[in-house]
């Protein structure tokens, strides 16, 4: 395991592979909320130990920013949250795993329709153009690996299962708030996005970035053709994948 890897990607003990040894990551649906699915409390934690090393790496959090147990937790987390998780068993020992990738979708309702994160930080946009009842915020969108196309391919599998959460649950469009060349990155890539307004630069996160919303028809279509990989977020459970190593090529590479 690379020096890289034993700093930023946490390592836990997890029964995820414990009978799927035939399978090198698993994704699956951990927290609603604060509650914590199916005794997923390890998952759970090595997901927020990712979210703050890689947004402290970033320097979008400062380390006061951190619980006291080192994570990175905000009071969205405990209210109206959907959080993922991607795994990567360690090849030694099918009793723990690598925390590779994570994603939090976070829903307005009618029982908390208060602005989504990304409305407060461009208010100077969504004052005028407020997301609706049931719209989603794509936040902590994380995929970290030593080998730089794994982390890319990552990607592919969380988008699977923001999409058929979304499309399962009959919520409403769906937005980030991403970095000018990850906008870029994400259409060369296919993914059907728009930006709604320009990108600019926001104090809180110490970071330049730009609202974009999923067309998740077209993301649903595209599932459709390039596959889902087995995902089923519908179930409290984890679905398992298997990535190759080997870049594949340029003409059959859509992630």
């Amino acid at each position: 395991m690379s020096l890289e890897r034993s700093r930023s990607i946490p390592t836990i003990e997890s029964n995820i592979f414990i009978g799927h040894q035939e399978s090198r990551f698993a994704l699956g649906k951990i927290a609603i909320n604060n509650v914590v699915l199916n005794g997923y409390e390890n998952e759970f934690n090595g997901a927020a130990q990712l979210r703050a090393s890689t947004y402290l790496d970033k320097g979008f959090i400062g380390v006061e920013d951190l619980d006291a147990n080192g994570t990175e937790l905000d009071d969205n987390d405990y209210s109206r949250s959907v959080h993922f998780v991607m795994l990567e068993r360690v090849e030694e020992d099918s009793s723990r795993a690598c925390v590779v990738g994570n994603m939090r979708l976070i829903v307005k309702t009618q029982e908390d329709s208060t602005p989504l994160p990304l409305e407060g930080y461009r208010k100077d946009f969504f004052d005028e153009n407020p997301i609706p009842i049931g719209g989603v915020e794509v936040s902590r969108l994380i995929s970290l690996h030593e080998n730089a196309y794994i982390q890319n391919s990552l990607k592919w599998p969380l988008f699977v299962a923001g999409q058929k959460y979304v499309d399962g649950h009959n919520l409403e469009s769906v937005y980030g708030l991403t970095s000018p060349a990850l906008t870029r990155l994400l259409k060369i890539q296919h993914i059907p996005i728009s930006a709604m307004a320009d990108a600019k630069y926001i104090e809180e996160i110490n970071a330049t970035k730009q609202p974009i919303r999923i067309d998740m028809a077209a993301l649903k279509r595209l599932v459709k053709v390039v596959g889902d990989q087995g995902i089923d977020v519908m179930k409290d459970d984890f679905s398992y994948i298997n990535i190759s190593n080997v870049k594949k090529d340029k003409k059959q590479k859509l992630l």
